[in-house]
Formats: C-alpha cells, sequence, structure tokens
C-alpha cells in the first residue's frame, strides 16, 4: 500500500538531531498527570533530550521549552540533557519494563513501527483528530507512523544526503561542481594527486555511518526505481544492480578516495576530519543535512583559516539516474509512553511543538536544518534570515517532490535488522570478509524476512505530487 506525496507536506524535522557527523540519537519525557483520553493536560512532563553543546542546550531553553510554558503555564516542562547513546539505553530499557518516559523520541519509522506492534506506544489517533494533525503535518511522513489505521507517532526531521565541499579549495583548483560520475571520479582523481582527501568519512563516533554512504550509492547508482521494486518486493536487493553499487563503493574506498582508506575510515575521527575539510586536505564530504548546524565551526576566523563551504547535489552516479536528486526520510520520530500517566500533557506539548507555524519557521531559519518540522509551507514562507545555503536545501527538497526525483534513505524504509546489516555487513566488505555479492545476498534474506513480518513503513506513491 502507498501513500500519495503532497508537495507543501513535504518536509519534517527534529529540533534535537545531534549534530555533526554523528546521527540523531533519542527523546523522551515523563510525568505524572492525567490518563489517556484526549483532554487537557496538566502537570509536570520531563523530557529527556540528546542535545549537545552549550549553546544548543540553550536555544532549546530559551526558544522552545520555555515558548511552551509561556503559551501553557499549567504544564512544566522539566529538560534534562543526555549523550545520545546513554538517551537511547535509557529509552529502550525504560519501554521494556513499561515506565519511563512520557514522549518517546524513536530512531526511525521501522523501530516505532517494531515498537507499537510491541504495545509500548500510545495509541495517537485521538489527539490526531481533536488537533486536526493530519491536516497539518506531512501526509507522507504520518502515514510512515499509521500502523493497522492507527498513529503510533509523529515525523520530526526530513533526512536528505549532502555532499558538502570546501568552496574555497574549489574556486583556488578551478573546480566545477561535479553532476555526473566521470565528472566527480576525475575530481577525485586530481585531488588524490595534490595529497587531498576527496572524501571525508569515519565510523568512529557514529557505528552506523556506512548507511549513509550505502543510501548516497543505492540511490545515486542503483537509483530510486530500483529501491522502490527492491522495498516493495518486485526485485531483490542481491540483483547486480546493488551489488554493483557497494562493489563501487569498495573500489573507492581501496583507492584511498573515502576517509583516506579503509584503515583511516575505522580510526580517524569526526573532529578531524571535519578539521581537515576546513583546512582543505579533505576535499569534499557526503553527509547528511543535519551535518550543516556543525559545519561552521570548522571554517573561518574560529577554525583558524580564511576558507568558506557550500553544498551540492550528489551527482549522479549512472546515466540512467536523474540528476539532481534528493533521498528522502525521516530523523526520528516523537511518540507517547502506553505506560505514561500523563498522556495529555504531553500531546499538548507535541500539538504546540508542531502546531505553531511562524514560531516552527522561525526555528528553522534560527538553526538550519535541525528544528524543519513537517508543517505545511511554501518556498515564500521561509524567513529571509535563513542562511541562504539551508535554505536551499528546503527549496530543493520541494522542487524533487513537486518532480518526483526523490530517493529513499536507508534508516527509515528499511526494517531495524535489515537497517543494521546495511553498516554491519558493509564493515565486513571493507575488510574483505564479504564479497559484494554475498553481502547483498544476506542483506536480501534478512529483507525478506522482516517485509514478510509486516515491519515496513507504507512509500510514498510513485511520481509528482498531484
Amino acid at each position: 500500500m502507498t501513500a500519495s506525496l503532497s508537495r507543501r507536506r513535504f518536509l519534517s524535522g527534529t529540533g534535537i538531531a545531534a549534530l555533526g557527523l554523528t546521527a540523531p540519537s533519542l527523546l523522551a519525557a515523563c510525568g505524572g498527570g492525567s490518563g489517556g483520553s484526549a483532554g487537557d493536560g496538566t502537570g509536570k512532563v520531563d523530557l529527556w533530550l540528546d542535545i549537545q553543546g552549550d549553546a544548543n542546550q540553550k536555544y532549546f531553553n530559551d526558544k522552545v521549552a520555555a515558548a511552551f510554558e509561556q503559551a501553557n503555564p499549567k504544564i512544566d516542562l522539566n529538560t534534562t540533557f543526555y549523550k545520545g547513546d546513554d538517551l537511547r539505553r535509557l529509552v529502550q530499557t525504560a519501554l521494556q519494563s513499561r515506565s519511563g518516559p512520557d514522549i518517546v523520541r524513536g530512531p526511525s519509522a521501522t523501530q516505532t513501527i517494531a515498537w507499537s506492534k510491541a504495545h509500548v506506544l500510545g495509541d495517537l489517533t485521538p489527539y490526531a483528530k481533536k488537533f486536526g494533525w493530519k491536516d497539518k503535518l506531512s501526509s507522507w511522513a504520518v502515514d510512515a507512523f499509521t500502523t493497522d489505521g492507527k498513529l503510533y507517532a509523529l515525523p520530526m526531521r526530513v533526512d536528505t544526503m549532502l555532499l558538502y565541499f570546501n568552496k574555497t579549495l574549489f574556486e583556488k583548483q578551478g573546480w566545477k561542481q561535479p553532476t555526473d560520475r566521470a565528472s566527480l571520479e576525475g575530481l577525485a582523481a586530481e585531488a588524490m594527486g595534490k595529497g587531498i582527501v576527496p572524501f571525508g568519512s569515519s565510523n568512529v563516533d557514529w557505528k552506523a555511518a556506512g548507511e549513509w554512504l550505502m543510501t548516497v550509492f543505492w540511490n545515486h547508482f542503483s537509483g530510486p526505481d530500483a529501491l522502490r521494486q527492491a522495498l516493495t518486493g518486485e526485485i531483490q536487493f542481491s540483483d547486480p544492480v546493488f551489488v554493483d553499487a557497494v562493489a563501487l563503493v569498495k573500489s573507492w574506498f581501496d583507492k584511498g578516495w573515502i576517509g583516506g582508506g579503509v584503515d583511516k575510515y575505522f580510526a580517524v575521527p569526526s573532529q578531524e576530519i571535519g578539521a581537515n575539510f576546513g583546512k582543505g586536505t579533505v576535499a569534499m564530504i557526503p553527509q547528511g543535512n543535519w551535518f550543516m548546524n556543525q559545519v561552521g565551526q570548522y571554517f573561518g576566523a574560529k577554525a583558524k583559516n580564511e576558507n568558506d563551504w557550500d553544498w551540492m547535489p550528489m551527482p549522479a552516479l549512472r546515466s540512467e539516474v536523474k540528476y539532481p536528486l534528493f533521498e528522502m526520510g525521516i530523523g526520528g520520530s516523537l511518540a507517547i509512553n502506553e505506560a505514561s500517566k500523563n498522556k495529555d500533557a504531553a500531546a499538548e506539548y507535541l500539538n504546540w511543538y508542531y502546531g505553531d507555524k511562524t514560531a516552527a519557521l522561525q526555528r528553522m531559519a534560527e538553526v538550519p536544518t535541525t528544528y524543519n518540522i513537517p508543517i505545511d509551507f511554501g518556498d515564500t514562507d521561509i524567513p529571509q534570515t535563513i542562511d541562504p545555503r539551508a535554505g536551499r536545501v528546503l527549496t530543493s527538497l520541494n522542487k524533487a517532490v513537486s518532480t518526483g526525483d526523490y530517493g529513499f534513505v536507508t534508516w527509515t524504509w528499511w526494517p531495524p535488522k535489515t537497517d543494521v546489516f546495511i553498516y554491519e555487513g558493509l564493515e565486513q566488505v571493507l575488510t574483505g570478509k564479504l564479497t559484494p555479492a554475498d553481502y547483498c545476498k544476506q542483506l536480501a534474506q534478512q529483507f525478506s524476512t522482516e517485509k514478510a513480518d509486516g515491519n515496513l513503513p507504507q512509500l510514498p506513491a510513485k511520481g509528482p505530487a498531484k
């Protein structure tokens, strides 16, 4: 079953993404109060967030938490900040013991579906009807969290992959932005010849970073049509179009193009890669839109250089794949714990966070890509104060939806165990323990097993928005 995709209802976001070369983790909240009907919530709601950095935490406290309490004086929003991995463990443990948070920050659509089937998430359908969420939020993203006709979570951030580049380095070298495989590989070879690593990448700080690479190569080499067919069971992930994409990834690692080679990919931390990117010894970084909130620290006076950055769409790696193309996905979810004693107050927070269009757009402008929640807005609604590079992400995604030129990120549309195998299996390919063909064969087997269990979200319908 598919769900139609509306251009003006495409964008989704999270205000709590982990920033930089690491990925989003978990959000939760807990408290005590009224029960499960869609009434008027009051009382205390404790929020556990994985926001890192004093400035980011201050922004949330001042612009989100304080603003919510001002608008809802009967609800006390008490925020505690954790590191992402710690919060993931705490929330998982709480759900298993039927205790803990009121608001559950899920890591992906497929994981949220699994949690809903385990009956640890509350049914949000009554709140969706009361507050009119389906009229306010992205229909494709809401459908991704709907199981058996019931809504169990709200989408947080649209995720896509971008190719960040050192703009100053490109200008100095006379490099043009590549649009296809030939021009990209030519640039990579030239960069290597000058002692510059073409693509910065590492899984030191985020083990799942390998799925970012496979998202890029499967979308821009295999293509979204092949991915859609595989995700719907028409073809297998063991087909040559996917095997060849994995082989291409490995060949780039073997040449030292990605991360400086396999050994450095497993050894060099993200901060070092970012610093080298700013200095110009790394030319490009394939990263998610969430990296935009951190990349600036590696450039300019603070980083003791005079360089600047920008981003470009990932070039097409096969002639059959369109350019530009933007893969899409959901960077997490917000749900309500079935064990919560204060569901109404938790729902009031969700409604406030998603329902104030003016405030939401202002957050999008002030903190690039981090607070892009799924509300109905067009290109002209984007505040003029936004960083133009961040604004181009929003307008590019809107255009991709209007033309149907979008793909799929692995962490949203692949089932949980299959998603884990994507990056764990890739490590075995890179270290020579698996061939690309064997990797894709095992991937296809795991996917088929999970697909049979029904742990897949609804794909948006193929083609442009109506």
